[in-house]
C-alpha cells in the first residue's frame, strides 16, 4: 500500500508496521519552511561584522531585528555602534537567529539559522515597509526607531545554514527561503498539543494504531504539529518510533486544528469497523 501524499483524509487503515521506524504519511514543511517559521518566533539575533579592529576579526553583537516579506532581515543601529561603522567600511555580515533557550535545557537541541549576506542602509522610498517590518520583529525600537543616529539596514540574503536541533541541518536555498512563509499555527501548537495529551490520549493511541499502522502500539502522545500534519510517539512492543500523519486539509488557525483533530479520529474509526 502506498503511502497518502498531500492533505488527503487517511481513511483506510494502514498495513501493519513491523518495526517502530518513523512512518511518514503525507507532506512535512521544507527546511525553508521550518527555517522562517524559527525566525519569527521566540528568538535571539546575533550579528557578524567584519572588524575594523583588529581588522578583519569577526565581530558579533546584539541585533534584534525583523524580517521583511522577502525574507531580508531589516536592522535598525545606531551610527554610534561599532558594528555600523564594521558595516560602513565591509558590507559583508551575517545573522545567527537561534531559539531562546529555557534555563536547563541542551542549547545544541535548539533550532538556528544562519543568514549570510551584504546589508546595505534601506533607501528613503523603502523606509515605511522596511520600518513596519523591523518593528513587527522588534516592537522595542519604536521609541528609537525615528532618531537621527539610527538607520534602518536591510541584510541580502545569500546563503542560508539551517540546524533544526540534532539531526537535521541543511543548506537552504535563498529563493526557496525568500518564498517561504512561516508556519501558521507555529503560536497555537503548544497549546493545542498539551490539549490532546491531557484530554485525547485514547484517540491518538487509535490514530497511530490504524492510520499509521503502528497496531502493537499502547500508547501515544502528540509530539508536534504544523499546517501539514500532526506529529505523534508511539510505544509498543515494537519499540517506541514516531508516526506523522497528514491532517485532511491545510490548517492555518487554532479552530482548524480542533476540527482536523476531530476529522482524523473519525477516519481512523470508520477504517477500524
Amino acid at each position: 500500500m502506498s503511502a497518502p501524499q498531500g492533505h488527503q483524509p487517511v481513511g483506510v487503515a494502514a498495513e501493519p508496521r513491523t518495526s517502530p521506524d518513523p512512518v511518514i504519511l503525507g507532506q512535512e514543511p521544507s527546511d525553508a519552511e521550518r527555517a522562517r517559521t524559527l525566525a519569527t518566533g521566540r528568538v535571539h539575533g546575533t550579528l557578524g561584522t567584519v572588524a575594523r579592529e583588529p581588522q578583519g576579526t569577526p565581530f558579533a553583537s546584539v541585533a534584534p531585528f525583523g524580517i521583511d516579506e522577502g525574507g531580508s532581515p531589516i536592522l535598525c543601529i545606531s551610527e554610534m555602534a561599532e558594528h555600523t561603522q564594521n558595516l560602513r567600511q565591509d558590507p559583508r555580515c551575517s545573522l545567527l537567529i537561534s531559539e531562546v533557550v529555557d534555563e536547563g535545557a541542551d542549547p545544541l537541541a535548539a533550532g538556528r539559522v544562519t543568514l549570510l549576506g551584504t546589508a546595505a542602509v534601506v533607501a528613503d522610498d523603502e523606509r515605511e515597509a522596511a520600518k513596519a517590518a523591523h518593528l513587527a520583529g522588534n516592537p522595542h525600537a519604536a521609541y528609537y526607531v525615528d532618531f537621527g543616529d539610527f538607520h534602518l539596514w536591510r541584510v541580502t540574503v545569500e546563503s542560508i545554514r539551517f540546524v533544526g536541533g540534532y539531526g537535521r541541518m541543511s543548506w537552504v536555498d535563498p529563493a526557496t527561503w525568500g518564498a517561504a512563509r512561516p508556519d501558521p499555527v507555529s503560536g497555537s501548537a503548544a497549546g493545542a498539543i498539551e490539549h490532546l495529551n491531557a484530554d485525547h490520549a485514547d484517540s491518538l493511541l487509535l490514530i497511530a494504531q490504524v492510520t499509521g499502522g503502528r497496531t502493537d502500539a499502547t500508547s501515544a502522545s502528540a509530539l508536534g504539529l504544523d499546517r501539514y500534519g500532526l506529529d505523534l510517539l508511539a510505544h509498543g512492543e515494537r519499540g517506541t518510533g514516531r508516526v506523522r500523519v497528514p491532517w485532511p486539509t491545510e490548517v492555518a488557525t487554532g479552530p482548524e486544528i480542533r476540527t482536523a483533530s476531530v476529522e482524523l479520529v473519525k477516519a481512523a474509526r470508520a477504517a477500524q469497523a
